[in-house]
């Protein structure tokens, strides 16, 4: 024993040990391979700013081919290649197999067009189609000034009266460093390279143009139309629980056009567009604090059921703003509450109570979609627990610790009201009855249908189920009984798992696949809520299955 307790004892310290040495392995390289990596961007940064590029110590020349310099003075070697020779041989030193410099344009965001708020932060230069022009700002783009198929170069821009770049000239850059072992990357940094601190040259990565700041409509945010009377009264509908604060919405019809709020610099023309820049459909002015509010009359009724684009532009003077782009969503649909149950009266204690709440559109497009945080269930006045699926749209009473349909009293009545919304700012409320009402006596048995599988499977793990009904007192839940080949699978303990209330269906999924051409037994024993006859309570049933795939 005691010779078993010294070898664990060994064991522990020799997987302590390696475990330290592993520690400080990765400590080391975290620290010589951040000083490499500064190393690295020093040098970089003594490199003219227009000509760092991406770049791969992988490849050939670093993966730069091509012409490079002032048109006028064109080399047909990169110009610094002996600082990209200088970073390989640091990293050589330390074992650093590959190294690769990735460059990302970058713009000051002066229309907000990310939409988060602010037009002081960065954004990406943005190509989606791949025209290498800008999606927001067209003057900003890749040029070619002369007839190489590069675009390493720079030129005398007569326009902007200053020495520019063939790559988007935005002067300033995000730089990634990424250093890699055996073909695992074991650091990367990030630093941002910009003409301007080398120069003092304002552009467009200072905000030195005009800026321009939509703030109604929001980004992503709905908009309603009222022009009928059904719209009308399903966005006037009371309902009992508010909207959250994060829901925007914004009224856009011929009765009242979609306003468009913002500012930019005082005195500036404001144009709007849809879908696309182009022909502008209203115009707008700013006040002499910058601000503006335009009704846009064209551009509402320019807008389509579903999802739109809209787009806006300030000119002032020679100057103007990147576009600036929110995108929305037209509700022209109010949400549907159908298919409410149970009604009349009803001979089961634990009925499925529940309606489908869906939002639809009213012909092409997407809806705004169910608002689940001003959902909610009352039963006689008060508000009661319920699960709502926003996949099938079931909203029903459900009991919060069993997750069953809560056990109502007998004899009885209820109503149910059921309330929702969608993001757009429609309503929809529907109220209905029923009273329960399970006698005594109960001449039939439970029934069971739908016996699945029945006769053979090809499924390995198929789902096992069948329909428990009652007509007269309504089947006890508690006293479902599954069994696989004689085990319990399903009992009350789990009932809760495997009962599918609006179905009256009972199931049981296996956890490992069943054995190819094997056969099986499933017995079922249910009871209903009637005491007499005895010999009628309950019902006994079993089927086989085969598997074979």
């Amino acid at each position: 024993m005691a010779v078993f307790v010294l070898s664990l004892l060994s064991l522990s310290l020799a997987y302590m040990y390696q475990y330290m040495f592993l520690v400080t392995i990765k400590t080391q390289q975290n620290t010589y391979t951040t000083r490499l990596a500064e190393t690295a961007f020093s040098k970089l940064k003594t490199a003219d700013y227009y000509l760092v590029f991406d770049a791969d110590s992988a490849l050939p020349g670093y993966g730069l081919n091509g012409t490079f310099g002032p048109i006028t003075q064109q080399r047909s070697v990169y110009p610094y290649l002996g600082v990209l020779t200088e970073i390989d041989a640091a990293m050589k030193k330390y074992k650093v197999d590959r190294w690769t410099i990735s460059v990302v344009y970058k713009l000051r965001d002066v229309s907000d067009v990310n939409g988060n708020g602010l037009t002081s932060d960065l954004r990406d230069f943005t190509d989606s189609d791949g025209n290498r022009t800008d999606d927001y700002d067209s003057s900003v783009k890749y040029y070619r000034a002369n007839s190489d198929s590069d675009y390493y170069d720079t030129y005398v821009s007569t326009a902007l009266s200053k020495t520019a770049s063939e790559a988007p000239d935005t002067n300033i850059k995000e730089v990634t460093l990424t250093l890699y072992r055996n073909g695992k990357v074991i650091h990367t940094q990030k630093e941002l390279l910009s003409l301007e601190m080398l120069t003092g040259v304002e552009s467009r990565a200072s905000g030195a143009e005009l800026k321009l700041l939509i703030s109604q409509p929001e980004n992503a945010s709905y908009l309603y139309d009222l022009s009928t009377p059904a719209r009308e009264s399903a966005f006037a509908l009371a309902i009992s629980k508010p909207y959250p604060d994060d829901v925007n919405a914004y009224r856009a019809d011929s009765l009242s056009p979609l306003q468009l709020v913002g500012e930019t610099s005082p005195l500036a023309a404001v144009k709007f567009y849809h879908g696309s820049p182009g022909l502008a459909l209203d115009n707008g002015s700013t006040d002499g604090m910058g601000g503006f509010t335009t009704m846009a009359i064209s551009l509402t009724m320019a807008l389509t059921e579903g999802e739109n684009d809209i787009f806006a532009q300030a000119t002032k003077d020679s100057f103007f703003s990147p576009y600036a782009q929110r995108s929305v969503i037209l509700d022209l649909n109010p949400p549907s509450l159908t298919g409410e149950a149970p009604s009349g009266t009803v001979a089961d204690l634990v009925p499925y109570v529940g309606v489908v709440l869906t939002d639809a559109v009213l012909s092409t497009g997407v809806p705004s979609g169910i608002c689940e945080e001003v959902t909610i269930l009352k039963v006689n006045g008060s508000t009661v627990p319920f699960a709502y699926d926003a996949a099938t749209g079931k909203l029903n009473w459900q009991d919060p610790d069993t997750g069953l349909p809560v056990k109502l009293v007998n004899g009885n009545s209820y109503a149910v009201r059921a309330e929702g919304g969608d993001r757009a700012g429609y309503k929809a409320a529907l109220t209905w009855n029923f009273t329960v009402a399970v006698g005594d006596t109960d001449h039939s048995a439970p029934s069971v249908a739908n016996k699945v599988p029945s006769g053979s499977t090809d499924d390995p793990l198929p789902e096992i189920s069948c329909k428990l009904f009652d007509n007269q007192s309504g089947i006890d839940l508690d006293s479902i009984t599954l069994k696989l080949d004689g085990t319990v699978v399903v009992s009350s303990a789990n009932i809760a798992g495997h009962w599918d209330a609006e179905g009256q269906r009972v199931f049981f999924r296996p956890a490992a696949a069943f054995d190819n051409y094997s056969a099986h037994t499933v017995e079922v024993r249910a009871s209903h809520w009637a005491d007499d006859p005895a010999d009628k309570k309950t019902s006994v049933d079993s089927w086989n299955f085969n598997v074979s795939y």
